[in-house]
């Protein structure tokens, strides 16, 4: 009797541990804070040593910064054997016991995969919060992250949009290089976020919002007094712009963006209230020459409010085969929205 008590218990620590991994809850920790790393552009090629390198340098920031979440802003894994790469990049998020998600850039599905078979392979895997999202919205990738309190995990305290911004136009048209959000999914996003609301009493919840490709707006705020960071690319947006932006302005949830697609940029800055935002460029297999490192972003709960900064763990430059660890790896372009981005009155 006291055999089969045992491992009933160890059967039920083994099913809770696993339900746990499958569907982590995100919360606010007792400080009433929520701890994002982002990761973009990391180029995994499977059995690659440069690749091997990028992995290395992103178990670093998670056992430094211990992040309650991971987002991989898109061409995360361009390479042959494209599946083994994906479950080989995935491992370093399953052994640390992270939640991560993912939106795809348009690389991702260049290789021997489609967005759907991506998002298929991955999403059943553990601490993988990624989903497809709804057939009926274009791309793969379209879903919502909620925050919840950390006194009840089931009170959201805050929203988290993932949006596919799909691909490049190959071979490009009059309508320019990258290809543009499309109408319905802005209008889910729309949808969403009016349900949100309403459920909060008609108050917006503090919101951010995660993809590939930069909106065009992104170049509005170049040379900016409030613009803080590393501009050294043009902004490779798409040239038709459809209106995401409109869209979050008058939903008023949304506090900030954040991309990735150009290695050479890391800044960020504000337009009418919305802080558009870079990650860093994190993969050693592709161009760019700033470094390779990461974008911490930290939520206050119950408020419209947060901190993020930058870091350099290592100097890179794939040409050169210059991979080295970078002297100047503090804290980096720290802003804590909104007060940072305040005019000060003269």
């Amino acid at each position: 009797m006291k055999t089969i008590k045992i491992f009933a218990l160890l059967l039920i620590a083994t099913i809770s541990t696993l339900a746990q991994s499958k569907d982590p809850v995100l919360k606010f920790n007792k400080n009433g804070k929520f701890k994002i790393a982002q990761f973009t552009d990391v180029h995994f090629q499977y059995n690659s040593y440069r690749s091997d390198s990028a992995m290395v340098m992103i178990q670093k920031v998670l056992k430094e910064e211990k992040p309650d979440l991971v987002v991989l802003t898109g061409d995360i894994v361009c390479s042959k054997n494209t599946k083994k790469a994906w479950l080989s990049f995935a491992k370093t998020f399953i052994d640390a016991k992270i939640p991560w998600a993912v939106v795809l850039g348009n690389h991702d599905i260049e290789y021997e995969m489609s967005g759907a078979e991506i998002m298929q392979t991955i999403s059943g895997l553990p601490y993988c919060v990624t989903e497809d999202g709804p057939g009926t919205v274009s791309g793969n990738g379209n879903y919502i992250l909620e925050v919840k309190s950390s006194a009840s995990p089931t009170k959201n305290k805050a929203i988290l949009y993932f949006l596919d911004s799909h691909s490049g136009f190959k071979p490009e048209t009059n309508l320019g290089s990258y290809q543009w959000i499309n109408f319905d999914q802005i209008d889910w996003y729309k949808k969403s976020s009016e349900n949100y609301t309403e459920k909060n009493n008609n108050t917006p919840y503090p919101s951010l919002a995660f993809f590939h490709i930069p909106l065009p707006e992104y170049d509005e705020i170049v040379g900016k007094k409030t613009t803080f960071g590393t501009k050294e690319e043009t902004v490779c947006s798409p040239d038709i712009n459809t209106g995401l932006y409109a869209a979050m302005i008058e939903a008023k949830d949304i506090m900030g963006v954040f991309v990735g697609h150009d290695h050479n940029n890391n800044y960020i800055g504000v337009l009418r209230d919305i802080s558009l935002a870079y990650g860093y460029v994190s993969g050693r297999q592709c161009y760019g020459k700033i470094g390779r490192g990461t974008r911490i972003i930290e939520l206050y709960e119950g408020e419209r409010k947060f901190d993020t900064w930058v870091k350099k763990y290592y100097e890179c430059d794939r040409d050169l085969d210059v991979w080295f660890p970078a002297s100047d790896s503090e804290k980096k372009f720290f802003v804590t929205y909104p007060d940072s981005f305040i005019k000060k009155k003269k």
